[in-house]
């Protein structure tokens, strides 16, 4: 097991009462994905067939959901971008949005990281933090945090060593649509790791375009202030 699914596990068991994740559970997620992008795929060819043989043409828009894009914002991909492609599936319980963070169309489950955790290694470099993000579908977000010391990781590996330069100051998600969606309910969930410099309570805005007043929330990393 690496770094990564220890730290993902522990995310898991704080947010989830009574249902703890299996040993194999990233193996499983990835198992799951590829076996639910097949399943779409012959979905596809089946409602093209069924459109091209019996489907009246105004009716046959209908069927071209199952490919169907996000919408587009006025947000341009910034920082780090996480896409549909990017998405995981997690068992969590149904009243997970108690111990979420919530900021406009994102939530953001980082209740595994205890006030002990230890953010460094002996040698100064970084331990990866990890998050469970949700983000309601068909919909792209921005979010920056307002204070420097978060960075976002395009992936983690087994090394568990970083610096903040590893990272993007900044992420920019861009949901599944909702045929295209593993975890259901009109959200399309993430596991990204993180990097923070030492504990921290980090204010994050969050915008679903340009122009708007950002929403705002704050994450806990470890204990805050001094």
């Amino acid at each position: 097991m690496t770094d990564l699914e220890r730290r993902l596990r522990a995310a898991m068991e704080s947010s989830v009462a009574a249902e703890h994740p299996p040993a194999d559970l990233v193996a499983r997620v990835r198992r799951r994905h590829r076996w639910h992008l097949a399943r779409l795929g012959a979905i596809g060819v089946t409602a093209v067939i069924a459109a091209a043989v019996a489907v009246p043409p105004a009716r046959s828009a209908l069927l071209k959901s199952v490919t169907t894009r996000p919408a587009t914002s006025a947000v341009l991909p910034r920082g780090q971008v996480y896409g549909c492609d990017a998405q995981t599936y997690g068992a969590l319980q149904s009243d997970w949005r108690r111990v979420a963070i919530q900021a406009g169309p994102v939530w953001i489950i980082n209740r595994g990281i205890a006030p002990d955790f230890n953010f460094r290694n002996p040698d100064g470099t970084l331990n990866a933090v990890p998050l469970i993000v949700l983000v309601r579908d068909n919909v792209t977000v921005s979010v920056e945090p307002a204070e420097p010391g978060l960075r976002f990781l395009s992936n983690v590996g087994s090394a568990g060593k970083y610096t903040l330069n590893d990272g993007l100051p900044d992420a920019t998600f861009t949901s599944c649509s909702v045929p295209n969606s593993l975890f259901g309910d009109g959200l399309t969930e993430y596991y990204i790791g993180v990097v923070v410099a030492g504990p921290r309570c980090v204010t994050i805005d969050v915008r679903t375009s340009a122009g708007q007043p950002p929403y705002r929330a704050t994450l806990q990393f470890g204990t805050c202030g001094p």
